[in-house]
């Protein structure tokens, strides 16, 4: 009887190993699949936060960018204001001298 037994538990065990064998490679796949989602992942957080830093060196910018431009439609209005009176003062002066 006891052969029996043994032949059976030997059929046991290798019907097991069997199984867990794919099993363990699956496994294996399946680790080295999340550690490939994990570096993904990483690598994405890192090109948006360097995403975000570019959009507010954008904002920035952009924010000296219109200051510096608004100064400058000051400047030109200020010196169209200055034209058109002198030529105004020179219009007058001309009419003075004719009349």
């Amino acid at each position: 009887m006891t052969p029996w037994v043994d032949t059976i538990l030997l059929i046991a065990l290798v019907a097991t190993s069997a199984c867990v064998v794919p099993m363990y490679l699956k496994l294996k796949r399946l680790d080295r699949t999340q550690a490939e989602y994990g570096r993904i992942l990483m690598q994405s957080g890192h090109a948006l936060t360097q995403a975000g830093d570019a959009v507010r060196g954008f904002s920035t910018e952009g924010r000296e960018i219109l200051e510096a431009l608004n100064q400058r439609i000051g400047e030109a209005r200020q010196l169209l204001a200055d034209l058109e009176a002198s030529r105004r003062d020179l219009s007058a002066t001309r009419a003075g001298r004719v009349g």
